[in-house]
């Protein structure tokens, strides 16, 4: 997303110019059609900005049906995800994608 130059885009009745660019990256979260996972951890792609504790994030896992998943891997949160691996099937990356936009 990036700064407008015209026209007004409201959102719950707040024009996005008003809350800055910043604060609004933060707090939109979308679910693509066809997901991609940040290059990074489980972990850190559900929670990038490194704010919530392990707790939370299991909540939300198992909220989503992912934790018995993430679980059997070899390095659980910590394990490294590339697009290009075969950890997750598409689902599983929207559910990821989902689990970021709970949290």
């Amino acid at each position: 997303m990036c700064e407008l130059h015209e026209g007004k885009i409201i959102i719950d009745g707040v024009d996005i110019k008003d809350i800055g660019l910043h604060l609004l990256r933060r707090n939109i979260a979308y679910i693509p059609q066809q997901p991609f996972l940040l290059q990074g951890t489980v972990r850190e792609n559900i929670d990038p900005f490194k704010e919530k504790t392990d707790e939370q994030i299991q909540e939300i896992l198992q909220s989503v049906n992912l934790w018995d998943h993430v679980m059997k891997m070899k390095d659980k949160l910590q394990t490294e995800v590339a697009e290009s691996n075969n950890l997750f099937s598409v689902g599983q990356k929207q559910l990821i994608c989902l689990a970021r936009a709970i949290l």
